[in-house]
């Protein structure tokens, strides 16, 4: 059975950029749009911003940066600098300067959300927040507009330029964009995780209990403690953000489809009864734990892998073992392939060499199927292997931060985003403060999707 239905929508606002997500993507694109002048209103579906960085509760920031410096600026190193206002001292991810990052960035949730809401203000971002996507308005092969549903209905909302950072494509997918999704020859995708923290954790033990809490844990698992589980061992790597604090990247849940709503209920459930019994079993059996509770659970499942929508280019595996530069480059990873099993037990790496990287060019964030559309988060056009390695959240703030570039440079000079040249946005990019000097112009290769 269906049922179907007729509705007066109204305009409620019309701006120059919509950026839909308010995730590390979104939240590069909307004030790298904002700051270059345009009319920026980004949409959130939740209350506030971060996504996976607070919703998510993924806490470090991966190491995306050479001999300690930073390979994602300015918006990035703009973000954890705000967060310094809500962290003590003892608990900074860099270096007052911006200069000398850790391997890896720890940051409070909180301070995420607070400080990326800080950035959106200042630059003069209108937040809509608590409205979801529900459908496009198509003229002429572009979006006109975009219908939101919120508390209050349904509602619609105009722009010259579209910024897709919902992490799965969903405003691609709404506008009619063809996309991949999960592994090309399986179409599995990574497993979805469910973050937790435990508190009350005796600091002595925490760190010494490590290899034993493997040993233990595979114990558990063969005598049927464990059922809900998949994965070999329990990663603790992230415990040191707070004295008597452990957390956990330690929940695997497999085979679950994150695009249907069903599906994705299913994984919190099974993400929930994964955080029970590996909660029960560390405070029983593991020293150091004998008096831990649970701190708190994140609030939505973390999506590792989804749709990946084609582009103008099409970043692949050869690419990335080639260390490709491109001249439209707009953002640089020095982060390996990073590919979790979708049976749960084991992870593919590939290491990048010490001083070099790949780059992704501008093509592969123009969506190929729809004129006004750019790609803002880790929905770009790259293969599985490469979508590994690019999915964590400085990249994905380097790529939102290109897209509201480039969204505002179609604005102001009239163009469409496809007909952007590509070296000069790069050249705004570093005038802007992004890490993409040193490179060569190849004569008259303007794009990506130009070259042989």
């Amino acid at each position: 059975m269906r049922y179907s239905f007729e509705q007066d929508i109204p305009f409620v606002d019309e701006a120059e950029v919509i950026v839909v997500g308010g995730g590390p993507g979104g939240i590069g694109a909307a004030v790298s749009a904002a700051r270059n002048g345009t009319k920026t209103v980004l949409i959130e579906q939740n209350g506030q911003l971060g996504g996976m960085s607070y919703a998510g509760q993924v806490q470090p920031f991966m190491p995306n940066h050479i001999n300690h410096k930073t390979l994602d600026k300015p918006i990035l190193g703009d973000w954890i600098k705000a967060m310094r206002r809500y962290l003590p001292k003892s608990s900074q991810p860099i270096t007052p300067d911006l200069s000398e990052w850790r391997d890896l960035a720890i940051v409070s949730k909180e301070a995420a959300m607070l400080a990326a809401e800080d950035l959106c203000l200042e630059a003069g971002v209108k937040l809509l927040y608590h409205h979801t996507l529900f459908d496009v308005v198509k003229e002429n092969n572009k979006i006109s507009a975009i219908i939101l549903l919120g508390k209050d209905g349904l509602s619609a909302i105009k722009a010259k330029v579209f910024i897709d950072s919902t992490g799965d494509g969903d405003l691609a997918a709404k506008a009619g964009c063809e996309y991949e999704y999960g592994d090309g020859k399986t179409g599995d995708c990574q497993p979805m995780t469910l973050f937790f923290r435990m508190s009350g954790v005796s600091a002595h033990d925490k760190r010494a209990a490590g290899d034993e809490i493997n040993q233990l844990y595979k114990k558990a698992k063969e005598s049927g403690r464990i059922t809900h589980n998949p994965r070999d061992v329990i990663w603790t790597g992230y415990a040191e953000e707070a004295p008597g604090n452990a957390y956990f990247n330690a929940t695997r849940i497999c085979g679950k489809n994150p695009l249907k709503a069903q599906e994705l209920s299913e994984a919190e459930v099974e993400g929930r009864a994964q955080v029970r019994e590996l909660f029960l079993f560390m405070r029983a059996s593991i020293r150091g734990y004998e008096n831990s509770e649970l701190h708190s659970i994140a609030s939505t499942i973390g999506v590792r892998e989804s749709r990946r929508v084609y582009g103008r280019y099409y970043l692949t595996i050869q690419d990335y073992d080639a260390l490709r530069k491109f001249p439209d480059a707009i953002a640089r990873v020095h982060y390996g392939v990073d590919i979790h099993s979708s049976k749960g037990e084991g992870c593919t790496y590939r290491e990048m060499p010490e001083n070099d990287w790949y780059e992704i060019p501008y093509g592969s964030i123009v969506a190929r199927d729809v004129d006004n559309l750019l790609l803002g988060s880790r929905c770009v056009s790259a293969d599985h292997y490469v979508n590994s390695s690019l999915r964590i959240m400085p990249v994905v703030c380097s790529i939102g931060q290109a897209a509201g570039m480039a969204a505002a440079i179609s604005v102001k000079d009239k163009k469409e985003v496809f007909e952007i040249d590509g070296v000069e946005l790069r050249r705004k990019l570093i005038a802007f403060g992004a890490r993409l000097d040193n490179f060569e112009v190849i004569d008259k290769v303007r794009t990506s999707w130009d070259q042989p």
